[in-house]
């Protein structure tokens, strides 16, 4: 079996620039929260800040504070 066949090739990586959209928020506050270790999971490539798609809505997700 190939090896590439296995790995999951569902993964949508984002910009910050989308993530700071899909967030409400702006791109310094997800600057922010990545120096002070908060905020949602994120990948750096070479250099670059992406984030996985569903780690932001994870994130979201989270957040949810529930009415009584």
């Amino acid at each position: 079996m190939d090896l590439n066949s296995e790995v999951e090739t569902n993964i949508r990586l984002i910009k910050p620039k989308e993530a700071a959209e899909i967030l409400l928020c702006s791109e310094r506050t997800l600057e922010t929260w990545r120096r002070d270790e908060r905020g949602p999971s994120y990948y750096k490539i070479e250099g670059k800040v992406l984030y996985k798609l569903e780690d932001v809505i994870s994130f979201i997700e989270k957040s949810k504070v529930r009415a009584r």
